[in-house]
């Protein structure tokens, strides 16, 4: 081999080395994976899907990384391929993320308005019992129930406030707060509506 076809050997080489050493990170790649985790938290995926949103953070941790790790290097020596799948890997897993995000949300505000819904028919029942026991005159004029009724009321009163609360609560997207609000109150509200039926029966009551 000629010392000419040699040389121009090694300054491919060389040429081809100082190509891939001076790399540049893919910065269009970076602003779109980082602009995609924004929409994705901007859709409450930390709020509304907690577990996709962790996988989506991990894979953006590890871009992070894979990108400082380069950027230590000489510039020489950098390499920015495993970045770039890095990202495309990231960019699916938020995606993921924000799409569990808007089905999360969606579903959390079903489970509010069910549990809402819930608490206002058990609060209907209770108070028309409660109205049919009033105007009942062999419930009415039972001295121990007077004074029971007259609690009772109270507290209906008392829950009629809550189930305003619920609204406020739900208007403002508080879906796990209303619906856990709600759940408590039907628990309240079950057992008075059951002692509501049971005098209800024991003094025949239409």
């Amino acid at each position: 081999m000629r010392k000419s076809q040699v040389f121009v050997g090694v300054l491919l080489l060389v040429a081809a080395v100082l190509a891939v050493g001076c790399a540049k990170p893919p910065q269009m790649e970076i602003d779109a994976v980082k602009a995609a985790m924004t929409a994705a938290e901007q859709a409450e995926a930390p709020k509304y899907a907690a577990e996709a949103w962790d996988k989506a953070q991990q894979a953006m941790n590890a871009v992070n990384a894979e990108l400082e790790a380069q950027n230590a290097k000489f510039a020489l020596f950098r390499s920015y391929t495993k970045a770039k799948q890095l990202i495309v890997d990231a960019t699916a897993a938020i995606s993921a993320a924000k799409d569990a995000g808007i089905a999360g949300k969606e579903k959390a505000k079903a489970d509010a308005q069910a549990a809402i819904d819930a608490a206002k028919a058990a609060m209907d029942s209770a108070a028309a019992m409660f109205a049919s026991i009033e105007k009942c005159p062999r419930a009415r004029g039972a001295k121990e129930v007077k004074k029971d009724l007259e609690t009772v009321k109270g507290n209906l009163e008392g829950y009629k406030n809550q189930l305003t609360e619920l609204g406020t609560k739900f208007t403002s997207e508080d879906f796990f707060g209303a619906k856990a609000q709600a759940d408590t109150l039907k628990g309240l509200v079950d057992p008075v509506a059951k002692d509501l039926e049971g005098i209800k029966t024991k003094f025949r009551c239409k």
